[in-house]
């Protein structure tokens, strides 16, 4: 940002004639202004808002030495020749009206966008004439440390210090609040999860930057159920849900686009193409707000929601990244609920708070509660709400308040934590009420009474990521170990449910036939062909978690009767086939299918790398 400051007897400019798409709105006619300091100011590539407040700075002491009070803000693209894009520049002069006005300035601005004829007439004096010079990173911003209060709600209504001891609240509750709100480290270690990522594929792409996942056949086949099984579950919430797709990449120079990304924080990848800034998406956000603002909407039609598995890039620090949990790469199942108004997101809030607690428990798993609240006043006013999401699961929450002057856009972010098999809490749902994104945006409804109104929208992951959601699968297996028992995924996960072992090729030909009407009742069922030992073709199923694993012998065929062992259980059964289909089919009821990801063949397959 460069500025060419000029105190002034007066400045008188015309706006002459409009040259950018961008320009804004002006009236061609000559203004004129006394006794004045004129800005005549330049935007860069790389300009953001810290200096534009170092910039205002910076003018504050020069005025003050001079005893000026007025300044003109003179959008001027000639001092540089490494530009912001227009929109972009735009946006950071409206931003220094906005600071310099905050200061306590009379303050101008010319219209930007346009050719201009003006005037000037400077002082005399040593400091009427001053270049002035500021870059991205040059400096620290002066701006006090985030320092968020807390407090333990409890279902019954009781307050508690986090520093107090607390009764009856479990070991997970405890841990969580030790690492939010006292500061407490998590113990390290290497999590067991990490050896089944390998079991199935699921790695780090070598020929990335780090952070960017990649999946084997056996993966790719986990993350598609879950990405199915994310959709299945915002359809069956009782709402009109309208699936939606588009771009990874939005352009900072809309105005909306750029406040959004400046909400999120330092953690977003940017992108500098033909002159234009782009972010890439960190969430499903700017593409559904796109396309709902061109929607037009009757309160007859709210609720609704919007919802894209959408992926999205965050720009993690490279030592918090662990496979599957923390990534720069992942796939966010986004619903946005729009709503009338508060009173209406909060009833259904509700109904996404209990969904996300069943989804968990269907993994024999838990949460523990932090609310994030930007104000006490929310707190105070809505507390009521707050033990209504508290009483049906019996469970404290730790209320995080952020401090005053945060601008986000969200009143109540529910973060939902596992605790993992190391004993240390791990995010991985989200619900939210957002009250700003609507009007940022431009997304509208009319009212009965046929007024223009803003909704209230409700975002939510339901399961988080569809790498934390299979993070919580791995992690609940290496729990399960660490007690003794059989890591296992859930049956209608499993990449072969059912894996089918002929001792001899002699029965290879009625081997085929039985796997193939198991198949034909959408079951995952493959044949180990390969000419190895039968304790090795078994110890090999039950190596790669294969739940179901029948041997056939000449015994078998004669009696129709398969001899089935059931990993988890550890038991041998004899079963027809049919019956074994009714079991699978059962267990797996209302869960999505897709089909085997490998030949049927075992000897027909690679070995994978990983």
């Amino acid at each position: 940002m460069r500025i060419l400051q000029l105190h002034s007897d007066f400045m008188e400019y015309e706006p002459v004639q409009k040259e950018i798409p961008e320009g804004e709105d002006a009236q061609k006619q000559k203004v004129r202004e006394e006794e004045v300091v004129v800005l005549f100011t330049t935007f860069e590539r790389g300009d953001d808002p810290k200096v534009v407040r170092r910039a205002v700075d910076e003018v504050k002491s020069s005025l003050e030495k001079m005893g000026a009070k007025k300044l003109l803000i003179y959008p001027y693209s000639h001092l540089s020749a490494d530009l912001a894009s227009p929109g972009q520049a735009l946006e950071l002069s409206k931003l220094l009206e906005k600071y310099s006005i905050e200061e306590g300035f009379e303050v101008h601005r010319a219209p930007f966008g346009w050719t201009k004829a003006f005037n000037i007439k400077i002082k005399g004096h040593p400091l009427a004439e001053q270049s002035k010079s500021f870059r991205a990173g040059e400096a620290k911003l002066t701006r006090k440390e985030m320092k968020k209060q807390y407090l333990v709600l409890t279902p019954s209504g009781k307050e508690f210090s986090p520093q107090e001891r607390l009764p009856k609240v479990s070991d997970d509750f405890t841990a969580l609040v030790e690492k939010e709100a006292l500061g407490v480290e998590a113990r390290g270690g290497q999590p067991k999860f990490l050896d089944y990522c390998k079991k199935f594929g699921i790695e780090w792409e070598p020929m990335s930057d780090i952070g960017h996942m990649r999946y084997q056949p056996q993966a790719n086949l986990l993350f598609e159920l879950i990405s199915e099984y994310s959709n299945q579950i915002v359809y069956s919430l009782g709402i009109p849900v309208f699936r939606v797709r588009g771009t990874n990449m939005f352009n900072l120079d809309i105005p909306a686009v750029k406040q959004h990304a400046d909400l999120f924080g330092g953690r977003l990848y940017e992108l500098n193409i033909d002159d234009r800034s782009l972010v890439m998406r960190y969430a499903a956000c700017h593409q559904q707000f796109a396309i709902v603002k061109d929607w037009q909407i009757s309160y007859k039609h709210l609720p609704f929601g919007a919802f894209e598995v959408a992926d999205s890039y965050r720009h993690e620090q490279s030592g918090e990244l662990l496979l599957s949990f923390r990534v720069r790469k992942l796939h966010m199942p986004d619903l946005h609920i729009f709503c009338k108004d508060l009173e209406e997101s909060q009833k259904i809030f509700k109904d996404i708070h209990m969904r996300i607690f069943e989804e968990i428990q269907k993994l024999g798993r838990d949460y523990e509660i932090l609310i994030n609240l930007t104000s006490r006043q929310f707190f105070d006013e809505n507390k009521k709400f707050l033990l209504d999401l508290l009483k049906p699961v019996k469970k404290p929450a730790l209320i995080a308040f952020y401090p005053p002057g945060v601008d986000y856009y969200w009143v109540i972010n529910i973060e939902y934590h596992i605790t993992d098999e190391l004993g240390r809490p791990r995010e991985i749902g989200t619900v939210q009420i957002d009250t700003g994104n609507a009007q940022r945006f431009g997304i509208r409804y009319t009212d009965a009474e046929g007024r223009e109104r803003f909704p209230v929208i409700i975002h939510t992951a339901l399961i988080g990521t569809l790498e934390r959601y299979l993070y919580v699968l791995l992690d609940s297996a290496a729990r399960a170990e660490r007690a003794r028992k059989v890591p296992t995924l859930p049956l209608w996960l499993s990449p072969t449910q059912v894996r089918l072992i002929p001792i001899s090729e002699k029965q290879m030909p009625s081997v085929k036939k039985i796997t193939s009407k198991i198949a034909a009742n959408q079951i995952r069922a493959d044949i180990d062909d390969r000419s190895e030992t039968l304790s090795k073709k078994v110890r090999d199923a039950e190596t790669q978690w294969v739940p179901y694993i029948a041997v056939v012998g000449e015994k078998e065929q004669k009696s129709q009767r398969l001899s089935v062992r059931i990993r988890e259980q550890g038991l041998l059964r004899k079963m027809k086939w049919e019956s074994l289909v009714s079991e699978i089919q059962k267990k797996a009821k209302g869960y999505p299918f897709k089909p085997l990801p490998m030949p049927l063949l075992v000897s027909q397959r690679p070995a994978f790398g990983g």
